[in-house]
């Protein structure tokens, strides 16, 4: 790095540049090797804390400042290390066992700054994001201190605890009623199945780390004496493996855990109950400080992991997710709140089968969404007033929580991303959606010269358009209808998509229209349909959805199509024409490497789902854009919801496609190859 690029690196974030020059230097030096006393003959651990370190430090020096960072960074660790210390030297002097262990032992370790920082950081952070750091932190810090023991263990808690006030402390006065952000979500209540979760992975953990640290003397630890290390580690993998079943909501992670922990409990009871009572090794020994603690150990050993099961045991159906079933069709519900609410352009979607409709119990809307591997993929905004969308989103997210799914919630609008990024989650852009604002389009102008010849055209040809519905048809003209649209479907080298892009079974709504290309001869040359949009009770506009054309259909048709329907809604007096969503097409808020990525895939499928060409094509109406977002709760969810996407777009796919894929690129390539000799 230049001088001068860290000179400008160091008055923007001083402390974070200081900070990882240090960590440099004593990671060269080998000075951290074996500076966690909890793993002194496993640098790996040391390299790591260091790490967490510089993280902590550049969070904390973005969120709080470089004074506050520097002042609670080295003030709550070292308050926590003179506790710690005169904790042991008063229990040292009472005789207290576990003072007495820790007594010479080093007190400090590089993670006690990085817990102190973290704990900090959270009370800027919004409530759900906040929550979750603070689950994680406490977990692993609990975990260390019930188990390990050592006086260290004991620091980095009261240090994550000073560290965490001293947070709440800064941003509590930092803010102000005129920068308190209104409208944010409500915290959804905590789930019960956080909370098991979290204590399954603290036992799990907490025995496994019994193998590695040396002497280990939490009040927990007793586990590892009531067990081979062979034992130890399985029960620890399996307690693990419970925790992630659990969080999934699966009932096979209620069954592990219970039989673990019935095993766990009656081994424990067995080793330090009922052997010794049957040997005659317990004896009374008075009320001495050594004979009651270590009994109050003893009782903890098994007591914990029998409370625990008693929990899971207890809390049993409300750990078990709920089952999905699609509905056949939306209930009328559903399609009132559509009417009535503010559901956005892509509401009517949330009708379509294969969806389900989860309404608020309180009656301010509801959501369509559909459950793809555990996770809830809405579709498109929720279907209630703008006032109500707060609260909706929040009882939505607790009913997935509930249910152990994951919400996702699918090419949403900006009022939703904004509300949800306030609370904590990651948006990412899916796509753009192409809107006509009717009161000042027309056919005039250079860039409309596509949309005038393709109506010339028609005109001449003697091609016209009928606004009609599916119902409405004659059984010829339907069949016709028909047939355009599954001869498209079976030309496709891949399945044809599906959840939030129609085809031929969703034209059969007597709420959507058809606008159809009718040749002079009677026979339909192109077929599209239009969705309906509705906004506090009145039609507003329609919604682009099927584009179907027939083999030998007139050039032009589907420009012709669309400026008509236009036109049509304009004299209705109507205020919008959407042309609908298109997938992967990257707008101006798509950071540099999303971009890409969509681009990427964009170019891969081109051949097959043409996604970029569709894009070209609503370019030719000037309409204006408008991004589509895809918000989860965290980024490390991203791949598990991407999964489901890609199994709810496109459900028939299989390993074969891949081929069919490859073979479509060599095509387009020929026929690239074909064109340019001929030119």
């Amino acid at each position: 790095m230049a001088p001068a690029s860290l000179l400008a690196h160091l008055r923007r974030a001083p402390v974070s540049v200081t900070t990882a020059v240090a960590a440099v230097v004593l990671v060269v030096t080998a000075r951290v090797a074996h500076a966690e006393p909890d793993f002194p003959h496993h640098p790996p651990i040391a390299l790591l804390a260091t790490g967490a370190v510089v993280v902590a430090v550049v969070l904390a020096e973005r969120s709080l400042g470089p004074l506050r960072t520097v002042v609670i960074g080295t003030g709550a660790p070292a308050l926590a290390v003179l506790v710690t210390l005169l904790a042991v030297t008063v229990g040292q002097a009472a005789g207290e066992a576990h003072a007495e262990a820790a007594a010479g032992e080093p007190l400090f370790a590089p993670s006690i700054v990085a817990t102190a920082l973290f704990g900090a950081v959270s009370a800027a952070l919004p409530v759900q994001r906040r929550r979750r750091v603070r689950a994680v932190l406490w977990t692993v810090v609990l975990t260390l201190v019930l188990f390990a023991g050592h006086g260290s263990d004991l620091a980095r808690a009261l240090a994550t605890l000073f560290g965490t006030v001293a947070g709440a402390v800064v941003v509590h006065r930092a803010s102000s009623p005129a920068t308190t952000t209104t409208g944010a979500t409500p915290a959804a209540p905590r789930n019960p199945r956080t909370l098991v979760v979290g204590a399954l992975v603290a036992l799990g953990a907490g025995t496994l780390v019994t193998l590695v640290v040396p002497a280990p003397d939490g009040v927990l630890s007793p586990f590892a004496d009531a067990m081979s290390d062979r034992a130890t580690f399985v029960v620890g993998l399996l307690l693990l493996g419970s925790a992630w079943l659990v969080q999934r909501g699966r009932r096979a992670g209620i069954l592990l855990a219970a039989g673990v922990l019935v095993t766990l409990t009656a081994v424990v009871s067995d080793v330090f109950l009922i052997e010794p009572l049957s040997d005659g090794a317990v004896q009374w020994h008075g009320l001495s400080l050594d004979a009651v603690e270590w009994q109050v150990t003893l009782l903890g050993a098994w007591l914990v992991p029998a409370v625990l099961l008693l929990a899971v045991v207890l809390l049993r159906d409300r750990l078990v997710r709920g089952r999905f079933r699609a509905a056949a069709a939306c209930g009328d519900d559903y399609l009132g709140m559509v009417r009535r609410g503010d559901a956005g352009s892509l509401g009517h979607m949330g009708t379509w089968q294969g969806n389900a409709t989860w309404t608020d119990p309180e009656g301010r809307g509801a959501v369509a969404y559909r459950v793809r591997a555990d996770v809830a993929l809405t579709v498109s905004d929720p279907a209630c007033a703008t006032g109500d969308r707060v609260a909706v989103l929040a009882a939505f997210t607790a009913f997935c929580e509930r249910n152990g799914w994951v919400p996702a919630f699918t090419s949403v609008h900006e009022p939703v991303r904004a509300l949800l990024v306030a609370e904590g989650w990651t948006a990412l852009p899916v796509g753009v959606e192409c809107l006509l604002d009717l009161d000042t389009f027309d056919l005039r102008g250079k860039k409309r010269q596509d949309l005038r010849t393709a109506t010339n055209r028609a005109d001449r040809e003697g091609v016209r358009d009928e606004w009609t519905t599916l119902d409405a048809l004659d059984p010829d003209r339907r069949a016709q209808v028909e047939a355009v649209c599954s001869r498209w479907a079976a030309d496709r080298r891949l399945p044809e998509m599906g959840f939030t892009l129609g085809g031929l079974r969703e034209l059969d709504d007597p709420e959507v229209r058809l606008m159809l290309a009718v040749t002079a001869d009677g026979r339909v040359d192109a077929v599209t349909s239009w969705l309906p949009v509705h906004e506090h009770g009145a039609l507003v506009g329609y919604t682009l959805d099927v584009m179907r054309r027939a083999d030998d259909g007139m050039p032009g048709v589907m420009e012709f199509l669309i400026a008509r329907t236009a036109l049509r809604a304009r004299e209705a007096g109507l205020r919008t024409i959407s042309l609908s969503g298109t997938p992967l097409a990257v707008h101006d808020d798509a950071g540099p490497l999303v971009a890409r990525g969509s681009r990427l895939l964009a170019r891969v499928l081109e051949p097959v789902y043409g996604f970029r060409s569709l894009q070209r094509f609503k370019e030719k109406f000037g309409a204006r854009h408008e991004p589509l977002w895809l918000l989860v709760p965290s980024a490390l969810q991203v791949p598990r919801v991407g999964r489901a996407l890609a199994g709810a777009y496109v459900p028939g796919l299989r390993p074969k496609h891949l081929w069919a894929l490859r073979q479509a690129h060599v095509s387009a390539a020929a026929e690239r190859a074909g064109t340019d000799a001929r030119s």
